[in-house]
């Protein structure tokens, strides 16, 4: 006897790729709207916070801007002690972002923290 073989699900295996998206996007929304709470979003610059950032960004870019009520600040967090390559990619991303901000108008604030002097490695 042999075994059938197994169908590999994935997220978008019960709607599909768009509608899935879609729905993130707009669970995101109610999500923002509510409460005042600001938000804050861990950011590295790898595929999962890029992601998660790309998610709430369409999402909040969706609405209008009376609907902005409080502000989204995405940090990055640099100990001094990162690849020179990473650090690069991560501060390039973070200028990007600032211009992409400046042309939407979102709430969506890029922040790269640094430690004091006296906390560095």
């Amino acid at each position: 006897m042999s075994a059938k073989p197994q169908t590999k699900r994935s997220a978008f295996s019960d709607l599909g790729f768009e509608p899935t998206i879609d729905s993130h996007i707009k669970q995101t929304q109610e999500l923002y709207l509510s409460d005042e709470i600001p938000w804050v979003l861990g950011y590295s610059g790898g595929k999962d916070s890029t992601a998660t950032l790309q998610l709430i960004w369409a999402a909040i870019a969706a609405l209008p801007e009376d609907k902005h009520i409080k502000p989204i600040h995405v940090i990055s967090t640099d100990t001094m002690v990162e690849n020179p390559v990473v650090a690069l990619w991560v501060n390039h991303s973070l200028k990007a972002m600032q211009k992409a901000v400046d042309k939407q108008s979102v709430p969506i604030h890029p922040h790269r923290l640094t430690p004091t002097l006296s906390d560095r490695f």
